[in-house]
């Protein structure tokens, strides 16, 4: 487990591929990642919010409990797989991404960015998900159980297999404007 003193000493050491780190507690500058490559690393509990993530490469990335917001994902280097639980994502730029089968359980995803993004099989068990954009996602075979306050319109997105949990899916027939009464 790395600390916050040794993270930059770690850099030094090994140039720009770290593999097999864990990460625990860090609050990272603006700098600290850039044009990095981490293979089958752990963050726990850190702060990278507001970081640019250009060039960055996260293979086999792993995020708990952190607080990402405000960054922009579309930055890093594509083809990387990385998932997320308990972290906080709020403002984040997904745009476009192929994200097939990403995890973003118990988070809270708000405001956030998945226009056009490839999320088929991807998981937003238990996320707080208020006024994130969906519009143009392949939802497809995606689990939204236990995911509150989202609004998904299913005339433009793909929505074929997906799961929802009761009462959050009546908002998929309000967005058709079918008319609900209790």
């Amino acid at each position: 487990t790395v600390n916050e003193n040794e993270s930059a000493q770690i850099r030094q050491e090994q140039g720009e591929q770290l593999s097999g780190y864990e990460f625990s507690g860090i609050h990272f500058a603006k700098d600290d990642l850039k044009s990095l490559a981490f293979i089958d690393c752990q963050f726990t509990a850190c702060n990278l919010s507001n970081l640019s993530v250009m060039n960055v490469v996260l293979r086999d990335v792993n995020f708990s409990d952190c607080n990402l917001m405000g960054i922009n994902w579309t930055e890093a280097r594509k083809g990387g797989t990385f998932d997320f639980s308990g972290c906080k994502l709020d403002y984040g730029c997904f745009q476009g991404m192929d994200l097939r089968g990403r995890k973003f359980e118990n988070s809270s995803v708000r405001e956030a960015d998945f226009a056009e993004a490839n999320l088929a099989k991807a998981s937003f068990n238990g996320c707080q998900l208020s006024g994130t954009s969906f519009n143009g996602a392949n939802l497809e075979k995606s689990d939204f159980r236990g995911a509150r306050q989202y609004f998904i319109d299913p005339k433009f997105t793909k929505l074929k297999e997906a799961k929802f949990s009761f009462p959050e899916a009546i908002i998929l027939l309000e967005a058709l404007g079918i008319d609900i009464e209790a």
